[in-house]
């Protein structure tokens, strides 16, 4: 399946289209044009951007509506759902505005900034009768959603341990100032961590007790978290260790290929944090991520889908193992060792687009639902809280998984 091909081939069309409205035409609205776009059951009708040119890019692409002001783009017919992909911590305010105006909402991850706050989003949503889920996240990827299908099979009996590590360049790359303050929801763990902690709640069955967990600020130039390691303990007994390094030496790359590009090496790394030493000071950083952004002339170009593992999960079962591959995934079980070959198609950028449609228009579960995403940022927030403390952290928001 490409990017310009539509998930439901094979059925019969649809009738209905889902209308979508934007909030934040930033790097991952890239990801997410680049998936969509070409969809048939699926059409961007209007934008909320504070940046002319990236609305104008909007407009000549999509043909939509173009705002400064997100109530007012709600206040119109034309959207059906509203996209919130803006910095964490607007999600509150924004996902409440579109929910007023009786919007569905499909929300970046983390959700936001607070699990509080994602139950005063969730408490809205069901008040007011919308759908609320959360999007943006690996666990939609193809390799894990093969991997909870074997799971659910019951062939290698029931989870008991789960591994995923994830080593890259991330603190390297050029970062916007938020990304660096943890005070605005940003380090590696709110920014990248709902990646992991979704993996893992998926392939688990969704329901953690408990979370132990110490982040690292290794590099005082860039002064947030930018590693962590953590032990998530589920109710039902199953254990998964998450671990990000993202100071740019090792790559789990390396093991399991990235966005179909074949195996990257360190050099990867080193080059990265040369292309970092060469901007002169926080404008040109800023300048340089600015130009990643929907509407830049200097945004990246965006492939077809491909598996783009989120570094190296393994998953231990009563009677095997299973683990990604470049192609898919290695079964290793009592009596054989076969290989799982996964085609691309759904991935972070589309599954909660695909999913919402799917919601309204043909009766489906909600996959990633808000209360989902409240126990996703409910063990961020113990994974800081774990560190800075120095203890254990239990929780008390955690709901099961939907498959």
């Amino acid at each position: 399946m490409t990017g310009s091909s539509t998930p439901n081939r094979g059925e019969e069309p649809r009738p209905a289209e889902l209308r979508v409205g934007v909030v934040g035409l930033g790097v991952a609205f890239n990801f997410v044009a680049a998936r969509v776009s070409g969809w048939s059951h699926v059409r961007f009708t209007a934008a909320c951007d504070l940046r002319p040119a990236a609305l104008k890019t909007f407009h000549d692409e999509f043909g939509g509506e173009v705002y400064e002001d997100l109530a007012a783009m709600c206040a119109g017919d034309q959207v059906d759902v509203v996209y919130v992909a803006t910095p964490n911590k607007f999600h509150r305010e924004q996902v409440l505005t579109a929910i007023a105006h009786g919007k569905h909402v499909i929300v970046d991850k983390p959700m936001a900034l607070t699990a509080e706050d994602c139950a005063v989003m969730n408490d809205a949503a069901e008040a007011a009768g919308v759908v609320l889920l959360c999007g943006h996240t690996h666990s939609y990827g193809p390799a894990v959603r093969a991997m909870r299908r074997i799971i659910s099979s019951g062939e290698l009996g029931r989870v008991r341990m789960i591994n995923t590590w994830h080593f890259n360049e991330w603190m390297y790359r050029p970062r916007a100032s938020w990304e660096l303050d943890p005070l605005g929801g940003g380090n590696l763990v709110y920014n990248q961590g709902a990646h992991q902690i979704d993996i893992v709640r998926v392939l688990g069955g969704g329901r953690v007790r408990s979370v132990r967990a110490t982040t690292g600020v290794w590099d005082q130039a860039r002064p947030a978290a930018g590693a962590y390691s953590a032990y998530l303990d589920f109710e039902d007994g199953t254990v998964a260790t998450l671990v990000y390094n993202s100071y740019a030496h090792f790559d789990t790359a390396e093991l399991t290929g990235w966005r179909g590009e074949g195996p990257r090496g360190p050099e990867t790394n080193l080059k990265a944090r040369e292309r970092l030493a060469q901007l002169t000071g926080p404008d040109s950083e800023s300048g340089a991520k600015e130009g990643w952004r929907y509407g830049s002339d200097t945004r990246p170009p965006i492939g077809e889908p491909a598996l783009a593992n989120f570094g190296l999960t393994i998953v231990s079962c009563e009677r095997g193992d299973i683990r990604q591959s470049p192609d898919g995934l290695v079964v290793y079980g009592d009596n054989e060792i076969r290989t799982v070959l996964v085609e691309p198609d759904l991935d972070a950028s589309s599954g909660a687009f695909q999913n919402m449609y799917d919601v309204l228009y043909a009766g489906a579960p909600v996959l990633r639902s808000g209360r989902w995403g409240e126990a996703t940022v409910e063990v961020l927030e113990a994974i800081m809280t774990s560190s800075r403390e120095r203890r254990e952290v239990t929780l008390s928001r955690q709901v099961a998984g939907v498959e």
